[in-house]
């Protein structure tokens, strides 16, 4: 049994404040929003007080009840709830497997224990700004993140008139600051080709440093992407945590132009799966990778044991783009070749860019130099 705490209609039970009424012949029992604290049991009574009159008047109703209980079951029943409209919204986003996952997770880990059960024209604005800026955030990008997942099933249930107004629609992201590239020299990318070249994984480094992929685009590469007469490989596939995905990171197919270097790689590569006919790179067991990890493990040990700075393998992407940049290259072939846009390659790079044209200027000086 709970205890009563001297006011009519309130009762409290361990940590949690109940208000008693009757409405519509039926009795109920709900839980007051807030932890059984006096202020809080004090609040519960002037609610209480305050729905025994709107009973008495006539105007107490479902609106008047979800703003009193929130999280009751009786407000899931009275419309779509949040879980629902999540997993619809999940069901039918276009992204990939990989992504769509992330998305799950965070839903999960963010927005079903305080909204899964309450029904979606029942959660305002107030709400929401108060739940995301109680979160302690990693980063501002790991909150922007979440805050996909908080407004896509709400712009959904708007979409389908299910609410009225979209109250996550004005939860704003937070600017962040994202961190410079941070590429190899040169220099070091031949010293750590070089290392790794008697290497199972040596022409796929070698590879990656002198094409920019994605590791999740060279993993997926197959011999039937691969045109050895023009000189081109078309990536239109990812294989990202352990998932083939039929799409890339921008869902755009592109084909990259092969250098010499590159088509090196790719012949030495030939020895190890060409006559499997399928994966470019294989494990020395000649299966496809399902992950990235072998390649991570063996690029971590290479840096250590050459004294390279430590630097992800995803930072050979950069080294490619930066080396192209610096010898001069169009910024928009570069973005075609990275699959990036050219937007994103002139701010990521712009260092590299103004430091080739720098160069060039310095260079028209020395000419008229006179030693």
């Amino acid at each position: 049994m709970g205890k009563y705490s001297g006011t009519e209609g309130v009762e409290v039970r361990g940590d949690t404040v109940r208000i008693h009424f009757t409405w519509e012949g039926r009795r109920y029992r709900e839980n007051f929003a807030y932890k059984a604290t006096q202020t809080n049991i004090n609040r519960a009574s002037r609610a209480a007080g305050d729905i025994k009159a709107a009973i008495k008047a006539g105007i107490f109703d479902d609106e008047v009840f979800r703003q009193h209980f929130p999280r009751s079951p009786r407000v899931a029943q009275t419309g779509n709830s949040f879980f629902e409209m999540a997993q619809l919204w999940l069901d039918g986003v276009m992204v990939s497997a990989a992504t769509r996952d992330n998305y799950r997770k965070d839903i999960n880990r963010y927005w079903i224990s305080p909204l899964g059960a309450r029904a979606m024209r029942s959660i305002r604005y107030s709400e929401l700004r108060a739940m995301v800026n109680s979160i302690p955030w990693a980063s501002a990008k790991t909150r922007n993140n979440a805050l996909i997942c908080l407004r896509g099933p709400f712009k959904m249930a708007y979409d389908d008139e299910l609410i009225e107004r979209n109250p996550a629609d004005r939860i704003r992201n937070q600017k962040h600051q994202q961190q410079p590239v941070d590429p190899f020299s040169q220099a070091e990318a031949e010293t750590i080709i070089k290392y790794l070249a008697d290497q199972h994984l040596g022409p796929y480094f070698e590879f990656m440093f002198w094409t920019g992929l994605r590791p999740s685009e060279a993993l997926a590469l197959h011999w039937s992407d691969v045109d050895f007469a023009s000189g081109y490989v078309r990536i239109e596939k990812a294989q990202s945590k352990g998932r083939l995905n039929a799409k890339t990171k921008t869902a755009k197919v592109r084909d990259v132009l092969l250098n010499e270097r590159a088509l090196a790689a790719l012949q030495r590569a030939k020895a190890q799966s060409f006559l499997a006919g399928k994966h470019v790179f294989v494990t020395e067991q000649g299966e496809g990778y399902v992950t990235e990890k072998s390649q991570r493990i063996t690029f971590t040990k290479a840096l250590k044991k050459l004294g390279v700075r430590h630097r992800p393998q995803y930072n050979c992407r950069h080294t490619y783009a930066t080396i192209l940049l610096m010898a001069g290259v169009n910024p928009a072939f570069v973005a075609s070749q990275l699959g990036n846009s050219i937007i994103m390659t002139l701010t990521r790079y712009a260092k590299w860019i103004s430091g080739a044209a720098d160069q060039i200027e310095m260079n028209k000086l020395k000419e008229r130099m006179v030693v």
